[in-house]
């Protein structure tokens, strides 16, 4: 008989192509986890998995099949939720995304809230960049999240806020003595940014194309933190998204953070699945977020 959890052991393999990744994923012994592709294949009487020597490859099949295996394990996640949830309001548990260059600037604002009208929620956050958290969102392995929606891509998804970008300058920068910068103040100049894989970045080099701007192709950085302290360096100027800078920015004396006259902006909302057993629940979440935003940010109509 196939199990739920020789599905998730083919899943892990599909996406890991890795039989020691897969089995920390599935919190088994390798040997284990080999046991369960080995019966699930005999059981199908198929192949699923090439294994050789040097590498792991998914055969045709076994891709087609992990999809199905993704759908069915999201489907049995929303079952099981739907079967815990009573008619209290988050009665249980939430496992919440969240973006790295947002969680922790935006959740001292919200938490209190949550923990007074939600008060039986047990929340469990994960934060990992936009398109893992997508990821994690499609295979069921969280049941929301918090990212920016400006490309629309989302079908479920409630507009939160805007946030603005600020500017950030090392103190000896021609632009330091401004109170407020337009988009042509940045014309010419080299922006550090993130690396790949943060929405974020994607958002700042749409605004320096707008201000005839261009990445600093030397460097490159893994978080908000490093960002700062390679502006603090002398390395270049940056933007930088306002709760960050309420948090971080505005008491460093190594930098100078200015605001732009008509700012650049990235629209954060909350995003579940189609389907998702918290519907409702997140409605009501989305709406306490709003009342609790500082003045930093912009609630979303």
């Amino acid at each position: 008989m196939i199990t739920l959890r020789q599905l998730r052991c083919l899943v892990a393999v599909s996406e890991t192509l890795h039989f020691g990744r897969a089995a920390e994923r599935c919190h088994v012994p390798q040997p284990a986890l080999s046991s369960q592709i080995q019966t699930l294949e005999d059981a199908l009487g198929v192949i699923l998995v090439e294994r050789t020597r040097h590498r792991v490859l998914m055969t045709p099949l076994g891709e087609e099949l992990a999809a199905r295996a993704r759908a069915i394990l999201r489907d049995v996640a929303d079952f099981q939720a739907v079967a815990q949830r009573s008619a209290r309001v988050f009665n249980g548990v939430l496992r919440l995304g969240l973006l790295p260059t947002l969680g922790p600037y935006l959740l001292p604002h919200v938490l209190p809230a949550i923990r007074e009208r939600f008060g039986d929620l047990k929340l469990y956050l994960r934060e990992e960049p936009a398109g893992r958290l997508r990821a994690d969102l499609e295979r069921g392995d969280i049941d929301a999240m918090l990212v920016s929606i400006d490309d629309g891509a989302d079908r479920q998804a409630l507009p939160l806020f805007r946030e603005p970008l600020w500017a950030t300058l090392p103190l000896g920068h021609r632009l330091v003595t401004a109170e407020t910068l337009t988009a042509s103040d940045l014309a010419g100049e080299e922006l550090l940014l993130l690396e790949e894989g943060h929405c974020l970045r994607d958002q700042a080099l749409a605004f320096c194309r707008i201000a005839g701007a261009r990445e600093q192709a030397s460097f490159r950085a893994t978080s908000l933190d490093s960002l700062r302290q390679m502006v603090a360096t002398g390395l270049g100027l940056t933007l930088l998204p306002a709760l960050y800078v309420a948090a971080e920015g505005l008491d460093d004396p190594q930098i100078a953070v200015r605001p732009f006259d008509h700012p650049p902006t990235r629209l954060i909302g909350l995003v579940w699945r189609d389907g998702g057993a918290h519907g409702p629940e997140l409605r009501d979440l989305a709406t306490l977020l709003r009342s609790n935003l500082p003045d930093v940010v912009k609630a979303a109509r």
